[in-house]
């Protein structure tokens, strides 16, 4: 059985951005003047199967991002989605197009 991945873009919001620069994480940490400038990076996540009881999938992804971020940016913020939701936006990905694949 093959597990089903979920694609999400996740945005940062200018809050973190501030967060990362008051942490000094980051030393040239632009400051975004619109939504525009905000960077985003695609999350997959597997979902479901045998043995995982998965109701929401975006919150598993909202609290996966915010505990990766521990390890990445050494950030250690609350594993939650309303955590997630004051500093990221997480929208579903319409389509993955996977440009390894043949056509």
């Amino acid at each position: 059985m093959e597990m089903q991945k979920s694609y999400y873009v996740v945005t940062y919001k200018a809050a973190y951005l501030a967060l990362l620069q008051g942490k000094s994480a980051v030393a040239d940490a632009a400051q975004a003047d619109d939504e525009a400038d905000l960077p985003c990076v695609v999350v997959s996540i597997t979902q479901g199967g045998f043995g995982q009881d998965i109701v929401d999938d975006e919150r598993q992804a909202k609290e996966r991002f915010v505990e990766y971020l521990f390890y990445a940016d050494d950030i250690d913020l609350a594993r939650t989605a309303e955590v997630f939701d004051e500093y990221f936006t997480l929208t579903p990905a319409d389509e993955l197009i996977d440009l390894d694949e043949e056509f």
